[in-house]
């Protein structure tokens, strides 16, 4: 057989073998169809509602302040010419802290009380002559009296009556301004009286002394300085005792009352203070409440200060007989909270309130103790869905 017709066979056969080997993968190619399957029921951990009794605790940290503060202000103008004090220095009550010039609050108080003296004078005075005046008046109505019977018979007598009419009608009216005078004493005694004791309490402003025992925190003025009416000047503070500064939601304020222990922690030690003063009125920015405890005055197992972190458990109104599940167990949508319960094999979603939250316990309404309900991992789940329970 030629060369060239064996090759022509081969290649035939070649394509035949690869026919059929194309011709049996088509027929034995698997179903590209797939079945669904269905999924196995989700495994839950589960828990159950307990019911218990709670002390709610909420614990909060804030800075130990002075018990006792004041902004001390002079209440006269004037140069300092005398600095008493300075910060940190221990003072007594009524010891002087600064000392204005006092030279024209002493020239007041001379020219208030010579007034007060002229105006004593004056009134001796016009006591002494109210009386002449007065003893004075009745001879000249005796008089007038006379010239007017005389007058019924001459002329000349008539004309003596006018004259001595005129001079009872003057004597009466200086007697009247001169009993008025008299009549007055005590109202223009008075106000002398109070322009020198004005005088006087102006002259004593013008040192200021502290108005309690204490310790110097900050002098704002030095000699030569003026200080205008009403500023601040020195302040003082009290650090026999110290308050625990906190401001708490109105929801706690309204729980805690005033004498309530406290329990604090100060640098790892534990203390026992009590609620000082609450403020019921919040504070227009943070719509918070401010709080003081006050601690003991004494404290021989630590070293207190101001500016000192302390933390403490303020306690709220206990909680009787409540529902309690575990924070994990809340899922939360759209502004609502819901528990998963679990009935058989399946799961129900069920709305609740969140009443309190107490570490990793949460206080609910809306479902009854020993409902078994889902632990954890609440936002994979559905309502209905079919689950494991482990």
């Amino acid at each position: 057989m030629p060369i060239l017709a064996q090759k022509v066979l081969q290649s035939l056969g070649l394509m035949l073998l690869a026919g059929i080997t194309v011709a049996m993968l088509f027929w034995t190619r698997p179903d590209t169809q797939a079945e669904l399957q269905p999924l196995p029921p989700a495994r839950v951990f589960t828990d159950v509602v307990q019911q218990r009794s709670i002390q709610p605790v909420t614990r909060i940290t804030g800075k130990l302040q002075p018990a006792r503060k004041a902004s001390l202000r002079l209440e006269v103008s004037g140069n300092v010419v005398q600095r008493l004090v300075e910060p940190g220095q221990k003072v007594a009550a009524g010891e002087p802290l600064l000392q204005l010039d006092d030279g024209e609050f002493r020239d007041a108080l001379t020219e208030t009380r010579a007034m007060y003296s002229l105006e004593q004078n004056a009134i001796k005075r016009d006591r002494a002559l109210l009386d002449l005046v007065t003893r004075v008046r009745v001879i000249q109505e005796r008089e007038v009296g006379r010239m007017e019977t005389l007058g019924r018979d001459s002329l000349a007598s008539k004309s003596k009556y006018d004259e001595a009419l005129k001079l009872l009608l003057k004597q009466q009216e200086e007697e009247t301004h001169l009993k008025h005078s008299v009549d007055t004493t005590e109202a223009r005694l008075d106000s002398r009286r109070a322009a020198v004791n004005l005088a006087e309490r102006n002259l004593e402003r013008s040192l200021l002394v502290a108005p309690f025992a204490g310790t110097v925190n900050s002098v704002l003025f030095d000699v030569g300085d003026h200080i205008a009416l009403g500023q601040v000047a020195v302040e003082l503070v009290q650090l026999n005792e110290l308050d625990l500064y906190l401001e708490v939601t109105g929801h706690l304020a309204h729980q805690l009352r005033l004498g309530q222990e406290v329990k604090l922690t100060i640098s790892n030690t534990d203390l026992t203070g009590n609620v000082h003063a609450i403020a019921t009125d919040p504070n227009p920015v943070t719509h918070t409440h401010a709080i003081r405890i006050r601690l003991p005055a004494e404290n021989p197992s630590i070293e207190l200060y101001p500016g000192q972190l302390a933390g403490a458990e303020l306690p709220g109104k206990p909680l009787i007989d409540v529902e309690v599940v575990p924070v994990s167990a809340i899922l939360h949508e759209e502004g609502r909270a819901f528990v998963f319960a679990v009935e058989g094999t399946h799961i129900s979603k069920r709305p609740v309130e969140l009443i309190d939250r107490q570490n990793n316990m949460q206080v609910i309404h809306g479902v009854t103790a020993g409902t078994r309900i889902v632990a954890r991992d609440v936002t994979v789940f559905a309502d209905g869905q079919e689950v494991h329970v482990e």
